[in-house]
């Protein structure tokens, strides 16, 4: 059972590495667009809408592999895995409000 459980962190680890790399570079090449000023408003919002898509991601890829370096056979670590898990979600909700409370005032 263990070994099932550290095989789906580390699955969880290469998925979220892909994505955190593809959705970084269309950030990346998003924000190279707008500071050129091509294609202002479509770079624009690519640029707002793959922002916390990309928080997101780096965060449970490092989630992961901090979850992967701790992984012990012989102790269930359910608190560290809680933990990590309402620390995302955490930062989800505070990412959606602050967007929405910045958009609201600009």
């Amino acid at each position: 059972m263990p070994q099932t459980k550290m095989n789906t962190f580390l699955n969880i680890k290469k998925v979220s590495l892909i994505f955190f790399i593809a959705i970084g570079l269309i950030h990346i090449g998003s924000s190279m667009l707008i500071a050129n000023n091509v294609f202002p408003q479509i770079s624009y919002i690519i640029n707002k809408t793959m922002e916390i898509p990309f928080i997101l991601t780096g965060m449970t890829y490092g989630f992961s592999s901090l979850r992967i370096s701790m992984f012990d056979q012989e102790n269930p670590h359910k608190i560290l895995d809680i933990f990590l898990i309402s620390l995302i979600i955490i930062v989800l909700i505070s990412l959606v409000v602050i967007n929405l409370a910045i958009k609201t005032i600009v």
